[in-house]
């Protein structure tokens, strides 16, 4: 049994794995160039555009894309998914009118003024970015694997090449923003090209009262899940906007940059190892934890084997690195990276087992604490920053510190809940 499980797991993740290793080295050989053809207060403007954008991703599907994989009913599958995409299309048209009556007031709300004249990209990056996680969560179902692969790629590709050309033309922040919007429809393309005779067929069986069903089913989803999503993003965004807000958008900027070359890593362990490893989990089941405990200590221990060469290379070389490969403008993003580091190298090794962990044992109770949690040291460290009046990188060091303890008790609190199920 463990044989076949870690088989079939380890050929689930090196599909994900080859197709986001390709997508992140299009992104790596398109950064230096990206770099040179947009200012630091481009990427600025961009940065606090995608994380107002992340505090209204989770009302997308309010998280009943968790639910598509779960059921091994063929006929509640396909009818989670319908929910999703109702939820998603009425959700899409609510953000759609009150950007259009009140967009101006909105931005100001969270000290966005900056993008207000972007604001059309909002609804359209609300949409895109929930049909693909639908799309996302159903090929998970079937642990279809290779699609997500290429649907990753075909991202990575057509994002690069559009904000590339954009940028030689001197299209400033708009190249950047078209660019993200390209890349969401390039991959939706592939999705419906690959599912779409499977989704005609299954249609049939959708019906408004099977829909109602799984509303009803997985309520845990929007009531727990929802809100620990949002404080998920939260605490992630919380930070550009505050830099935005407290400093300017060159240094938000680079600030960002650094963000994005130091996540890129983790976000690769999400959706490469994360994804297989909720697919097995999920259909492995509760019952089997004693399977499932072995699995996760066998994963953490590997992910944070792996992460110590490129963290450390960042520590010790980061300014050089960044100068040398994105131009002496981006120097100070280097210095940001090396501090951030140090709460990433735990977020690598947490993140990719998180979600299906509490999915499975069913701790969505438990994941909205956590969030709280998050949000509140996140907030605290930068309130402390700006009452004491410190700068960019003490802020940035305040701020890694306070995660680099938060996500060491949530790994602790993994190990915990895995103990307790198999006991």
């Amino acid at each position: 049994m463990k044989s076949d499980l870690d088989n079939t797991l380890k050929r689930n993740i090196l599909k994900l794995i080859t197709g986001e290793g390709i997508a992140r080295i299009i992104g790596f050989m398109a950064a230096p160039v990206i770099t040179r053809l947009y200012t630091p207060s481009d990427f600025g403007m961009l940065a606090v555009f995608t994380s107002l954008c992340a505090l209204f991703y989770p009302f997308c599907t309010l998280k009943y894309t968790v639910a598509i994989p779960l059921h091994p009913n063929e006929k509640i599958g396909i009818n989670s998914l319908a929910a999703c995409l109702l939820i998603l299309v009425v959700n899409t048209v609510v953000i759609g009118i009150a950007l259009v009556l009140f967009h101006s007031r909105i931005l100001s709300l969270f000290s966005s003024e900056n993008i207000d004249a972007f604001w059309y990209f909002i609804p359209l990056a609300f949409f895109f970015y929930g049909m693909s996680e639908v799309l996302s969560y159903y090929s998970t179902r079937y642990r279809d694997f290779s699609t997500i692969a290429k649907v990753t790629v075909a991202q990575k590709a057509i994002g690069a090449l559009i904000k590339i050309v954009l940028g030689l033309f001197r299209f400033n922040v708009i190249g950047l923003l078209i660019g993200n919007s390209m890349a969401e429809i390039g991959g939706l393309t592939l999705y419906i090209r690959t599912y779409w005779k499977r989704l005609k067929d299954s249609a049939r069986h959708v019906t408004p009262g099977k829909i109602r069903l799984v509303l009803k089913r997985y309520i845990d989803f929007p009531l727990y899940r929802l809100p620990s999503q949002i404080l998920q993003n939260a605490s992630g965004s919380i930070l550009m906007l505050y830099f935005a807000w407290h400093f300017d958008t060159g240094t938000t900027g680079r600030i960002s940059l650094a963000m994005v070359m130091l996540s890129a890593p983790v976000l690769f362990a999400c959706t490469s190892v994360g994804k297989a490893f909720y697919g097995e989990i999920a259909s492995l089941g509760r019952k089997n934890s004693k399977e499932i405990s072995a699995l996760t200590v066998r994963i953490m221990v590997k992910l944070f084997v792996i992460s110590i060469l490129p963290f450390t290379l960042i520590i010790c070389f980061g300014p050089w690195i960044f100068r040398t490969f994105f131009g002496a403008e981006w120097t100070q993003s280097g210095t940001f990276a090396r501090y951030l580091c140090f709460y990433l190298i735990f977020r690598f090794v947490y993140s990719p087992i998180s979600d299906g962990i509490f999915n499975v044992f069913k701790q969505q109770k438990l994941v909205f604490w956590l969030e709280v949690s998050r949000v509140m040291i996140v907030a605290s460290s930068l309130l402390i920053s700006c009452f004491r009046n410190f700068s960019v990188t003490n802020t940035i060091v305040t701020y890694s510190l306070a995660l680099t303890v938060q996500y060491i008790l949530s790994i602790i609190l993994v190990f915990y809940i895995l103990k307790k199920r198999y006991e």
